[in-house]
């Protein structure tokens, strides 16, 4: 793979796309009722923090998306990232929808109400499409659509913030004056609107976590630490006035995406995992190990990374699998611990298929 990866960035998908998963099996059907049977204390902490995982999602999403929207110098650009950006999300979205809402109309007699699919006419489909389901009061076909919406609608606003500096301020100008812009919505955000979840319908809600990691990018980019200060203040303050704890996992993730991250583009013979690290000494046999194992570990995290998107718009589908078969099988209900592991192990597998059949080549025939 050409471009460069980072490690750190990878291994956080990795893990908040897990948490999400286990975090919606707790929460839907007769499989969470019996998972907090048998270990409340564990499928508690799976519902109330294992979610706080998007707080991790909305961080790196503003760190990956720092680059191509501040960077961008005219209209044109800007407008170019935001139809790519629609046609990453939307297209296997809508593809993830259909396998959800088909798999909800065959298992319709297994799953309990707030399973079941609740609406499915052109105007529901037009919503989600166009990424206004929850504005206009339509039903969610799947667990996590909401987020769909609300990261292009992030994405939409930094563009938008982007685009205002174009228009108002010199080229040499213009980073500086998005950035600062980006800093104001940033506090309205932490300091007033998101205290007031009746408004988490719009990305003005969640633009304090996702702004965090556009200025960790800049902190990657130098100088590092007046950036890291100023985010590491921006949040503290956002904290002093009301105690949130997504705020804090936010400003936790945003801080070390700062303070250990690697720049976006470093040159390819540091990323390349079989050249030698710098020595006076020939490697020997433990450091070669040691090596690989780093380099699988990488890969391992790279794959996991590039079909977090898949496995999170696909997993709904075996959270109504699991509920359909506790229902179908009640004698499955000793064992919901277990079958809550392999309907996790199925939404792996499914989203490496989804990301293989479906999300790649629609990316590439798009592009």
């Amino acid at each position: 793979m050409n471009r460069a990866r980072q490690p750190l960035v990878d291994a956080l998908k990795v893990l908040a796309a897990q948490c999400i998963v286990w975090h919606h099996l707790s929460a839907y059907g007769p499989l969470s009722d019996a998972l907090w049977t048998q270990a409340p204390a564990l499928a508690d902490a799976l519902y109330d923090h294992a979610r706080k995982a998007v707080q991790v999602f909305l961080v790196v999403g503003g760190f990956l998306a720092a680059g191509t929207l501040l960077r961008a110098t005219d209209g044109r650009l800007l407008r170019t990232a935001l139809l790519q950006r629609y046609r990453r999300l939307v297209p296997p979205f809508l593809v993830a929808m259909m396998l959800a809402a088909g798999l909800a109309t065959v298992l319709h007699p297994w799953l309990s109400d707030d399973l079941r699919l609740q609406s499915a006419t052109p105007g529901t489909w037009l919503a989600h499409a166009l990424l206004l389901h929850d504005i206009v009061d339509v039903p969610a076909i799947a667990a996590g659509a909401w987020y769909v919406a609300i990261d292009f609608q992030l994405y939409a606003l930094v563009a938008g913030l982007a685009w205002i500096a174009t228009l108002v301020a010199p080229a040499p100008r213009r980073n500086a004056l998005a950035l600062a812009l980006l800093i104001g919505c940033i506090a309205v955000s932490l300091l007033h609107v998101n205290r007031h979840p009746d408004l988490d319908l719009w990305a003005l809600y969640f633009i304090g976590s996702y702004g965090l990691g556009v200025l960790a990018a800049q902190a990657v980019r130098g100088p590092r630490w007046p950036w890291l200060m100023g985010i590491v203040a921006i949040g503290a303050a956002a904290l002093a006035v009301e105690w949130r704890d997504r705020i804090a996992l936010s400003l936790g993730v945003a801080v070390l995406l700062a303070g250990w991250a690697r720049p976006a583009a470093p040159g390819p013979a540091s990323t390349d995992p079989a050249s030698p690290a710098p020595s006076i000494q020939a490697p020997g046999a433990a450091s070669n190990l040691a090596r690989g194992l780093t380099s699988r570990l990488a890969a391992a995290l790279a794959a996991g990374a590039e079909r977090s998107y898949a496995l999170f718009l696909t997993h709904y589908t075996a959270v109504l699998a699991g509920n359909a078969a506790l229902a179908r099988w009640p004698a499955l209900t000793g064992h919901a611990w277990a079958l809550a592991a392999v309907c996790w192990g199925a939404s792996l597998l499914l989203a490496w298929a989804f990301e293989r059949a479906v999300e790649r080549p629609l990316a590439r025939r798009l592009r």
